[in-house]
């Protein structure tokens, strides 16, 4: 706090100057001289002109920065376990059998021969699946976003095999680039979760950075966050990873480095040497990793029994027929019909006309007319109408339409038109 004559608690005082007051209160030029003989005498009083900007800027250049432990390589690499591949760079690599991935997914590779109800891309082997997930400096992407840690999985008979290329320093980031491409080179479709939104497009900048040939474009890309928040959008608070590892695969991380907190650990330990918490890096970069392989395999469960685990066959249904599946569409709605809400059971009976199966159509219309659906009851009006020819029972869910919505001038007309037929009918028959 100050006082007139300079700061309490033994802070330095300030120049003793004559302070006028206005009521108790230091009038504002009493406050500026104060101020200005704190700053010290001015370049102009001392006959020293001002600095120019090469000064300015030497001056910036010799400040002291944090002080850190040189970090070492070779001792590092040894710590995590891995290898020193070039100045700032290490790899780790690690096998792992299927049976000990999290969730059910022991029989993995019988999931792939229907991945296509994922993907639109050609089939694929097992081997030509590239798994990939990145540890950044943050989550705005852009230029000024460092990859300092990627992490790539690959099955490789009935093992997985993962490699993490991790950055101790700026400098290694050209070598991670180029190590990688080995990886990419032998894959022909990546599964990521949210890839498509951060992980690659980051990853093609940094090479475009690094003007280097894009090995990332010429791949077919699965994002598993779009199919687990088309099944599961409505069903679960929200559809992060760990979220679906937990309602999918029964899996609960443990002792796992929250992912908001991992740009700050990279950084620290870059800054100033400490490793305490870099190996939980990547033991989050591998769960990860897994993660995805065990959410594919369920997944393709999920889109093959619309259903399954609680998913909305109708989002499943409506993205199938986005891709152009109208026949999976249709029977994945045929499949899950008694969890469908009114407006979806209408969407599948509509598709049930459209197929011409009516044994179908009609008993969900009818179903929905007695509760006083107004498209149920119009759709049986027309099908008795042009279908069946049964006009007196056209004309019996035509008054129940119009009870409903009395204005509605077509239904009126629907009407009349139906009353001259059976009159019609009637006097021929007589």
């Amino acid at each position: 706090m100050l006082t007139e004559s300079g700061y309490l608690n033994g802070a330095r005082a300030l120049p003793e100057v004559s302070i006028r007051r206005h009521g108790g209160r230091m009038d504002l030029k009493a406050r500026l001289a104060l101020l200005k003989g704190h700053r010290g005498p001015s370049a102009a009083s001392t006959g020293s002109a001002r600095p120019t900007i090469s000064e300015r800027v030497q001056r910036l250049s010799v400040r002291p920065r944090l002080k850190r432990t040189d970090i070492d390589d070779e001792a590092i690499a040894s710590r995590l376990q891995g290898q020193a591949i070039a100045p700032g760079l290490i790899r780790i690599e690690r096998r792992v059998p299927l049976e000990q991935l999290p969730g059910c997914v022991g029989s993995i590779r019988s999931a792939f021969p229907p991945l296509a109800l994922l993907t639109d891309g050609a089939a694929v082997e097992p081997e030509e699946i590239l798994f990939i997930d990145t540890e950044t400096t943050g989550l705005a992407g852009g230029t000024g976003t460092l990859p300092f840690l990627l992490g790539l999985a690959r099955i490789n008979g009935a093992e997985l095999h993962l490699c993490q290329w991790f950055l101790t320093g700026f400098r290694g980031e050209a070598a991670l680039l180029e190590d990688a491409r080995s990886w990419y080179g032998q894959a022909r479709q990546l599964v990521s979760f949210n890839g498509k939104g951060f992980d690659v497009p980051l990853l093609s900048t940094r090479y475009r950075l690094a003007r280097s040939a894009d090995p990332l474009s010429a791949l077919e890309h699965l994002d598993l966050l779009h199919p687990t928040r088309r099944a599961f959008g409505r069903r679960w608070p929200d559809c992060r990873l760990q979220t679906a590892e937990r309602e999918l695969l029964a899996f609960e991380r443990a002792d796992d480095l929250p992912g908001h907190l991992i740009p700050e650990v990279w950084t620290t330990f870059v800054r100033s040497g400490i490793f305490t918490h870099v190996p939980r890096i990547l033991h989050h970069n591998v769960l990860d990793l897994m993660g995805l392989i065990g959410l594919l395999s369920m997944l393709v469960r999920v889109y093959a029994e619309p259903g399954f685990a609680d998913s909305d066959p109708h989002a499943i249904a409506r993205g199938f027929r986005r891709r152009g599946h109208e026949t999976i569409a249709y029977q994945c709605l045929c499949d899950r019909s008694e969890r469908l809400d009114a407006a979806r059971l209408m969407e599948l009976a509509d598709l049930h006309r459209r197929h011409g199966v009516w044994a179908s159509a009609v008993p969900i219309w009818t179903r929905l007319a007695t509760e006083g659906h107004l498209r149920a009851l119009e759709r049986l009006a027309k099908y008795y109408e042009h279908v069946c020819r049964d006009h007196p029972m056209a004309l019996i869910w035509t008054d129940r339409l119009l009870d409903l919505q009395v204005q509605g001038q077509q239904h009126q007309r629907r009407k009349a038109r139906l009353v001259e037929r059976i009159k019609a009918i009637r006097q021929s028959q007589d």
